[in-house]
């Protein structure tokens, strides 16, 4: 498309907002996503997922050689092995060694509360005894349904059982997935009617199923939607896994083994193996020291308890069944650690408000707080701020039992470590004791402004995220909430205003103020336009990444609030290359193949504070950054291809970064700031305010579709400000 096709194009965008819509009507967002089963899978932290299978006997291990592309459990794909050769050798997979009492009493022994064991992976051979294939376990030597003595010995030992299932299958008789380099492959309308069929055996044949855990694909939204019925009309409290697709998982999945720094509002899961670089078992494989591995895992799980999240570890038994010694003793260590007298700070908690420190980070349950200290706090002393309940005592968790000195300061408490021992492999658990239900005043309050005005806008709120995505690639944040906390305001009457930009017009959301909530149609509208303040922003030159393969969008290369053109960038220090020749407006075109990823940088100076509305062309999942925040996110196309971000931009010199991920076909992509400043202006009709207390304000969709879709309203702003006729 050329320049003047983009500019039509945007100008009948920006005509269209004069379209008005009927009001929709508000209808129940109860749904089978709100499961009894939630807290209690929440409360349970740890999991363990067993890879095992065929590819085991291979070991990493082609031809003699090792096979050092990709997890070694994709062997079949990443050596290349022909169909009818992998199929001979998996047919005399007979893993004589195996023992499923083994791997849950290890499990138990390891603090673990469920496992999650492999029913099929990408290579399509069944560890159950399908009635769909004869790719399976039960047509080796072996024989025995490995699946059923799991979850039998799970049951028995009082932990939860799960299964894998991959969606995607290279050896399938009917719609056989075809090898790729991503494994996000559609699949064909016969593998996911066997897929279903296969689903509908695991959920009858095999007792009751903590989660289900769909691996790689990239679904259709029916074909979510059915696996996910299927699942629910089965087995209604088993919790099924986000990569699922399409918003259709009850809990959001990780990365592979990234650990990142975000907190989600609906239920999520870190996923994770024993070594980054494989799940299935690979004999080659450096092991390095079993302590020190255990330490970087608890590590990795304290970080995701007090983010609120749930921690799931990988082991991969060798090909004759056996679980690794080296494994085995990482496991160990990890559940000597919690029963050395951990356990409290870990289970049945959740993450407590602004608990997420320098030094750690804080969790809680039934009249305790707990602290997790993984480095020494700034001069030996935990601050508390906001605390409004009696502290009784505050203790160590782990022998010697050192009691803190407690004191209070205003709204801060400090609890001072004096001479408790720290130990740092990975953390000191700490015990405050208070009284009563937990009563905190938020982390974050607004106050008025020199103006005497509430200005609750993306750059104060607390965010609620989630993520959401067509595929494992696609899967981003996805924004679910928005809240303000403000300040105690005067027993007078107030105007409350919503306003927005393009981006947001045509949303429906409900507006909550304290316990009172308002639909707010944000397609009727009054307008206003800004005066021309194109001086007021400066793009630099365009600069870029990329392509990166096999990048997840909530994976990033570098640090993002670091990144400079003419300094090197992420791991491999790649200089930034500069798009020559680039009009305002004028498409970059890029041939990129299916998951390829491209970063791009544009520096913007700002003479003063301002904001400005600028266009970004998007034809698949799309995230950017501004001075190293997050502003907007998204894994799916968006409507006509266009994203409108209201830019907060700071005095002097800005960063922006774009990410744009190609799913399929052509990318194409601009940038242009040339269009008109428009802002649209809602106002509420409930405008009551508790004077001289705290109020909460929050925004959410008002009919989402599922609890991960996201909201898309970066730009939204509301001023609370007195009002004029009383």
């Amino acid at each position: 498309m050329n320049k003047l096709n983009l500019a039509i194009l945007l100008t009948v965008i920006l005509a269209c907002i004069s379209c008005k819509k009927d009001p929709l009507s508000i209808k129940s967002t109860s749904s089978t996503f709100e499961s009894a089963t939630t807290s209690h899978w929440k409360d349970q932290k740890l999991s363990m997922m067993v890879h095992l299978g065929p590819y085991a006997m291979l070991g990493g291990m082609y031809q003699g050689q090792p096979v050092t592309k990709g997890y070694s459990e994709q062997i079949m794909a990443h050596a290349a092995i022909p169909p009818a050769e992998y199929q001979a050798m998996a047919l005399n997979f007979n893993p004589v060694q195996f023992s499923a009492d083994s791997i849950a009493q290890l499990a138990r022994r390891g603090g673990f509360r469920s496992v999650i064991f492999t029913a099929k992976h990408h290579d399509g051979f069944n560890m159950f005894d399908t009635k769909q294939s004869d790719f399976s376990i039960a047509s080796t030597p072996f024989k025995r349904d490995i699946l059923k003595e799991m979850s039998d010995a799970c049951h028995a030992a009082g932990l939860g059982f799960g299964v894998y299932f991959s969606l995607i299958d290279w050896n399938a008789k009917e719609g056989a997935t075809t090898i790729s380099s991503h494994n996000a492959d559609t699949i064909a309308p016969a593998l996911h009617a066997a897929n279903l069929r296969q689903v509908r055996e695991l959920c009858s044949n095999y007792g009751d199923l903590s989660e289900i855990w769909f691996d790689m694909g990239s679904l259709t939204l029916q074909q979510s939607k059915e696996i996910r019925d299927l699942v629910k009309s089965l087995q209604p409290d088993c919790m099924i896994g986000g990569r699922i697709g399409n918003g259709q998982g009850d809990f959001i999945v990780s990365p592979d083994n990234v650990n990142g720094d975000m907190k989600y509002e609906t239920p999520w899961q870190s996923v994770n193996s024993i070594y980054d670089n494989t799940w299935g078992y690979r004999s080659w494989q450096p092991i390095g020291n079993a302590k020190a591995k255990a330490v970087e895992h608890l590590g990795k799980m304290i970080k995701t308890v007090y983010l609120g999240g749930n921690y799931m570890l990988n082991i991969g038994p060798k090909g004759d069944g056996s679980i690794q010694d080296f494994e085995k003793q990482v496991i160990e260590y990890i559940g000597s650690w919690i029963d050395a007298g951990n356990a409290e700070a870990i289970y049945d908690t959740r993450p407590l408000p602004g608990g997420d420190k320098s030094w750690g980070g804080l969790t809680y349950n039934h009249g305790n707080i707990y602290a997790h200290v993984m480095s020494t706090p700034d001069e030996g002393k935990i601050l508390l701020y906001g605390l409004n309940n009696i502290v009784t005592g505050a203790v160590g968790m782990v022998t010697p039992f050192t009691e803190l000195g407690i004191s209070k300061s205003g709204a801060t408490y400090t609890f001072d470590l004096g001479l408790a021992p720290l130990q740092f492999d990975p953390s000191t658990s700490f015990k405050i004791q208070y009284e009563g239900d937990l009563d905190m005043v938020p982390a974050r309050v607004t106050s008025t402004n020199t103006q005497n005005v509430y200005e609750l806008n993306y750059t104060h709120a607390n965010l609620g995220w989630s993520t959401d995505g067509s595929n494992y690639y696609a899967t981003a944040p996805s924004l679910v909430s928005m809240s303000w906390d403000i300040s105690a305001p005067k027993e007078i009457p107030y105007d409350i205003t919503l306003f927005y930009t393009q981006q947001e017009k045509d949303k429906v959301l409900n507006l909550k103020i304290n316990e009172h909530i308002e639909q707010i149609d944000l397609s009727k509208y009054k307008t206003f336009r800004h005066a021309d303040q194109s001086f007021a922003a400066i793009p630099s030159n365009i600069f870029t990444q990329g392509p990166y393969t096999g990048l997840n969008m909530a994976s990033q290369i570098g640090a993002l609030s670091w990144a400079v053109p003419g300094a090197p960038w992420g791991p491999e220090g790649k200089l930034w290359d500069e798009v020559y020749n680039l009009e305002q407006g004028q498409y970059i075109n890029r041939k990129l193949e299916p998951m390829q990823t491209y970063y791009y940088l544009m520096n913007i100076l700002a003479s003063t504070p301002t904001s400005y509305i600028f266009a970004f062309g998007s034809d698949d999942a799309f995230m950017a950054w501004l001075n190293g925040r997050l502003l907007y996110s998204t894994g799916y196309p968006v409507p006509n291809n266009v994203v409108f971000l209201d830019l907060p931009l700071e005095g002097e010199s800005n960063t922006l970064i774009i990410k744009h991920l190609n799913v399929k076909g052509d990318f194409k992509t601009f940038f242009s700031q040339k269009i008109d400043q428009i802002h649209f202006e809602k106002p509420a009709e409930y405008t009551t305010l508790m004077p001289k207390k705290l109020n909460h304000i929050e925004l959410t969709l008002a009919n989402p579709s599922n609890p991960h879709e996201n909201m898309g309203t970066p730009n939204i702003k509301i001023i609370i400000s007195e009002r004029k006729n009383k």
